[in-house]
């Protein structure tokens, strides 16, 4: 499964610029927080979106999810945050994060 298996066009740019703000975000801790180096979300960002999140453990899936997790929940960016970052609201990041995980089968979103 890849990406764009689960999400419109539309959906698929909000979360490339939530990971894209996550180096607005995390510095010396942004491994620990989203669980790939900066390296790797870079390689990510370049591919995008011909990227395969098919496994649950694999860099994409890792980068996609601990993304919008931690946005949303962590860090928690403001509205305003969210709508200049992505261009969408937190509740349409919300919703965008749990289709997602939802097409994965998952049954709720978060650090798995």
């Amino acid at each position: 499964m890849t990406v764009a298996a689960a999400l419109t066009t539309e959906e698929r740019e909000v979360i490339r610029r939530a990971m894209s703000a996550t180096f607005q975000f995390f510095d010396f801790d942004f491994g620990a927080r989203l669980g790939v180096a900066p390296e790797a979300m870079r390689a990510i960002l370049k591919r995008w979106p011909d990227v395969n999140d098919a496994e649950d453990s694999s860099d994409v899936s890792l980068a996609i999810n601990n993304t919008m997790n931690d946005l949303l929940h962590g860090v928690g960016i403001s509205d305003d945050e969210a709508q200049r970052i992505t261009g969408a609201s937190r509740a349409e990041m919300y919703r965008i994060y749990r289709k997602w995980a939802e097409s994965r089968g998952w049954p709720s979103t978060g650090v798995r």
